[in-house]
């Protein structure tokens, strides 16, 4: 159950930061509502069907813990248990029918501004709401506006580390296909310029995030919460050393030799990889409890 509830969570993360990154990119990065990345349609709806598919997976594991196994999970009175009289039932029935619609405007509508600003809007919408069934309203026992302060930087961390994600793999797909210098050279600087602020603040509110929940420096070492939060926290500063060594020592390159971009390219996916790893252990971390 632990295990479905994981991988589904996972997936989901992944997912939901193409669904999300997607459409920034665009709006932050293109020359033109019809510009973007390649194959953007097809892989965003593919996107919102995976995010819809691990939803359900997640539903699964959740009513298997709640009916104490598989037997009676997908009973209809344990079934309607966990949507109707649970919060997390209640926010999933919500994230299901924001990602209907995403996945309509996504496969329906027309390359424009208003379209990104809306799937950016529905996409933020869904990312913020998996503070409901996290650590995001938790206040370690520092009163409402300890509570308040962490519920604020576990949707802006999510909301950046989504969209950082997800913007990587749109950068990886448009530098392994750039031929003009001239746009690489814009779609850089502009992505540059995003980055810079999703870092920053993925890092303040993620720093704010370990005070509430590790109120003790030696629950990083004495406990599993603490443990995959270390590794997450170093996950996290690899992906800030191949942003800044990819912003200092190869966007110059790359836009003046094939070899520089195709050198970019490789450190991209890195990055792009790491940040998978480091939604691998947001998902695990969504299952341990915290420090008390």
């Amino acid at each position: 159950m632990d295990e479905l509830i994981v991988a589904s969570r996972a997936v989901h993360y992944a997912a939901l930061a193409l669904v999300l990154g997607a459409p920034l990119f665009r709006l932050a990065i293109s020359q033109g509502p019809a510009r973007g990345w390649p194959g953007g349609r097809r892989i965003e709806v593919a996107a919102a069907l995976a995010a819809l598919a691990s939803g359900l997976g997640w539903f699964a594991g959740v009513a298997a813990t709640f009916a104490g196994g598989w037997r009676d999970a997908l009973a209809p009175d344990i079934l309607q248990a966990v949507a109707f009289e649970t919060r997390f039932g209640h926010l999933w029935i919500g994230r299901l029918i924001a990602l209907v619609a995403l996945l309509a405007i996504q496969a329906w509508t027309r390359p424009s501004w208003r379209r990104d600003g809306a799937l950016v809007a529905l996409g933020a919408g869904v990312t913020a709401s998996l503070i409901g069934v996290g650590h995001g309203m938790t206040g370690a026992g520092g009163g409402p506006a300890v509570a308040r302060l962490h519920m604020v930087a576990d949707v802006v961390h999510l909301i950046c580390a989504m969209g950082w994600v997800g913007g990587l793999f749109c950068l990886v797909q448009v530098l392994r296909r750039a031929a003009d210098a001239s746009e690489l050279a814009a779609v850089l600087s502009r992505f540059s310029r995003l980055g810079y602020w999703l870092v920053a603040l993925l890092l303040i509110s993620g720093c704010v995030n370990a005070l509430v929940l590790v109120p003790r420096p030696d629950s990083l070492v004495t406990s599993d919460y603490g443990r995959v939060l270390l590794v997450k926290f170093g996950l996290v500063l690899i992906m800030v050393g191949f942003a800044l060594y990819n912003r200092l020592a190869l966007v110059t390159a790359a836009v003046t030799t094939k070899a520089g971009a195709h050198a970019l390219w490789r450190s991209a996916m890195a990055e792009q990889g790491v940040g998978l790893l480091v939604l691998a252990t947001v998902a695990l971390l969504g299952t341990i409890h915290p420090v008390p």
